[in-house]
Formats: structure tokens, C-alpha cells, sequence
């Protein structure tokens, strides 16, 4: 009689490490993760390719928000968008690095971006695809999509000045938006 409880005890033991060991070497989980971010675009050149009829803008954006799953971040995105004049709409490529307050980063490649300038405000959205980090983000790989609007007034994060930074041809241009995908880390 004394061992069965013994063996209900070992049986009941190695099951708890046993699903504890697969959840730990269980590799990383899918993460939703949700997003609302400010920043500023300047335009500070034109992209390899770019003609005066056809020209592709080398904008670089730096803005702040905070991520469901990053917290509180900043981050830097350069791309080079081609605009088209006659139908007032613009696409993209480029590529971004977001920090957290600690330091981790997320790495992203961004594949699409769509601009429509014919609306008030314009609208743009992008997909954006994580493809590695530091710290906590190390390996991390995931998709988002993000979409806003530029704004009337201009956020001059990081600068602080009304003045324009050196080297932008264009007057810079704020934007809000938010993001929403998932997260493997």
C-alpha cells in the first residue's frame, strides 16, 4: 500500500519536468504585438536610378512610439520612394532599426510602401518584416503591417528646433501611425 502513493508521486514528478522541458526547449513563440508611433520624414536626397521625370527619394524617417511588445522605443527607417507626379502616389522599399529603452534593437526590411498624396492628409502603409535583433530580440523574426497619416504640423523629433536639419532639400514632414503582426523571439 505504500508504494502506490510513492509511484503516484514519481509518476506525477516526471510529468511536471517532463512538460516543463518542453516548454522551456520549445523554441520561440508567435507574439502578437500592436503599435502606435510619431516621427518625421526628411528628405535628404534622391535614391541611385532617380531622373528628373522619375525620381526616387532617398527620405529618412526617425521617430518614437511604443509597441505592445517593445515598449517604449525609438527607431530609424531610411527608404527611397518613387514618386508618380500625373496619379499623386508614391512606392517603396527600405529598411528600419528600432530601439528600446535598454538598448535591444529590431532589425526590419521593408518590401512595400504605398503613399496616396491625393488624400487630406495623405495616407501611406507599409509591410514590414523583422528580421533579427540584439539583446532580447536576438533571431527574432516576424511580419507587420503599419499604416497612417502625415499630419499638418511637424513632430521635430529628435531635433527640437523649428530649423531644418542640415543636408534636407524638402520642408520635413511628421506622420502618426500604428502597426499590428507578430513577433518570434
Amino acid at each position: 500500500m505504500k508504494r502506490t502513493p510513492a509511484l503516484t508521486t514519481v509518476l506525477f514528478l516526471f510529468s511536471t519536468l517532463f512538460i516543463v522541458g518542453v516548454c522551456v526547449a520549445g523554441g520561440p513563440v508567435s507574439t502578437p504585438t500592436t503599435a502606435k508611433w510619431t516621427g518625421t520624414l526628411y528628405d535628404v536626397g534622391y535614391c541611385a536610378g532617380s531622373t528628373a521625370s522619375d525620381p526616387i527619394i532617398h527620405t529618412v524617417n526617425i521617430g518614437k512610439g511604443n509597441s505592445s511588445v517593445m515598449g517604449a522605443a525609438t527607431f530609424l527607417f531610411v527608404y527611397c520612394v518613387e514618386l508618380n507626379f500625373s496619379t499623386g502616389t508614391g512606392t517603396g522599399t527600405g529598411w528600419g532599426i528600432a530601439t528600446t529603452a535598454n538598448g535591444d534593437t529590431i532589425r526590419i526590411t521593408i518590401p512595400t510602401l504605398t503613399l496616396d498624396l491625393t488624400k487630406t492628409p495623405a495616407e501611406w502603409s507599409e509591410t514590414e518584416f523583422i528580421v533579427g535583433g540584439t539583446g532580447k530580440f536576438e533571431n527574432a523574426i516576424g511580419t507587420s503591417f503599419s499604416h497612417g497619416t502625415w499630419t499638418s504640423g511637424t513632430d521635430t523629433f529628435p531635433f527640437g528646433t523649428s530649423e531644418y536639419p542640415p543636408l534636407v532639400f524638402m520642408p520635413p514632414q511628421g506622420w502618426v501611425g500604428t502597426s499590428k503582426g507578430e513577433i518570434m523571439f
